[in-house]
């Protein structure tokens, strides 16, 4: 499964990501993709998810992108920040 977050930069991703991590293999959760329309603020903050995720074994890839289209395909969920 592929959850898409809008608004990845956010400062409330992280609090976000640890519970994805907490349920990763409960949902299923393969890749959590980040978009973002602040570059700087999506490498920031999708780079200390990434940190986070490796930190409890990777249970799913994290993607950052600043392209919608890309960020929303294949998404079974979208959630907005």
């Amino acid at each position: 499964m592929k959850v898409t977050v809008i608004g990845g930069g956010s400062t409330y991703t992280p609090e976000l990501a640890e519970g994805l991590i907490q349920g990763a293999t409960a949902l299923g959760l393969k890749t959590v993709t980040l978009y973002d329309v602040d570059e700087k603020r999506l490498l920031i903050v999708g780079n200390f998810v990434k940190r986070m995720a490796k930190a409890k074994g990777n249970p799913f890839q994290v993607f950052l992108t600043m392209d919608r289209a890309e960020a929303i395909s294949g998404a079974s969920f979208v959630i907005t920040q």
